[in-house]
């Protein structure tokens, strides 16, 4: 993302971000596997979608298909590996 660096951005993009872990959190089985927040992928689909929020803050269009796919693979490998 390309946002001007000032403490307003800095607080509008650190709130977008907890947000957006918070979704992608709840998404997934993570209870099931805890460490796949060390998984490059966990962290990719927080930020994909902390860039659609930033963007769209309603998510009007739904969630971007990318981070739809992200979260099924990354259930899938919570509940392959954490079963």
């Amino acid at each position: 993302m390309h946002i001007d660096q000032t403490d307003e951005e800095l607080v509008t993009v650190t709130a977008l971000l907890n947000g957006s872990q918070a979704i992608i959190d709840d998404s997934i089985e993570l209870a099931t596997y805890p460490d796949i927040v060390d998984n490059p992928l966990y962290n990719r689909a927080i930020i994909t979608l902390c860039q659609a929020m930033y963007y769209d803050r309603n998510l009007a269009n739904g969630q971007p298909k990318a981070v739809i796919l992200m979260v099924d693979h990354l259930n899938a490998i919570c509940l392959t590996k954490g079963g």
